[in-house]
């Protein structure tokens, strides 16, 4: 894996920053827009190389804008002139290895993010009609992905009274 983790969780900060179940006043994206967004695998990548190169295609072994576009040689459309490399848009990512489309990573990513409750990779595989054990490895990637964030809450947290289950009798006395 590469240096942009940091970006998998991009859909959920991008589109959906306002969605969260239970609330009636926030607004997100819908699955009508979604499908809107991308409506073919092309627009999909486009989306994805944007939200991973704002400034431009860069070469994700040695970080050079030195990159030439090769649109018929998928599934690596790039090359990087100065390390000779080629590449594509699901280099150095989550979605790296993966023979699965742009669109199923994005409508993975959608659904895992907006569900109040957590998302069986039996419910993946049934709604965007791949294998049990690809949506299985989908969701292991972008959880695991989550995993490396950093904390929302760095530095100094106040917290107020705290009262954990079990009787009083079997509490530690504070030393």
């Amino acid at each position: 894996m590469c240096n942009r983790h940091s970006g998998y969780t991009w859909l959920g900060s991008r589109i959906m920053s306002e969605t969260s179940p239970g609330r009636v006043d926030r607004k997100g994206v819908t699955l009508i827009e979604l499908a809107r967004l991308f409506p073919d695998e092309d627009s999909a990548e486009r989306w994805f190389a944007n939200i991973f190169w704002p400034d431009g295609v860069r070469c994700p072994a040695c970080g050079s804008a030195n990159v030439q576009p090769r649109p018929t040689r998928k599934p690596q459309p790039y090359r990087c002139r100065k390390c000779r490399k080629d590449f594509s848009t699901k280099t150095g990512t989550l979605m790296q290895g993966t023979k699965l489309g742009y669109r199923i990573w994005a409508m993975a990513i959608y659904l895992l993010t907006t569900s109040p409750k957590r998302v069986s990779s039996m419910q993946l595989h049934r709604d965007l009609g791949i294998q049990q054990n690809s949506a299985w490895h989908l969701a292991h990637r972008i959880r695991e992905a989550w995993a490396e964030r950093p904390a929302p809450a760095a530095g100094l947290v106040a917290v107020d009274e705290t009262h954990l289950g079990g009787k009083e009798r079997s509490q530690r006395t504070p030393k």
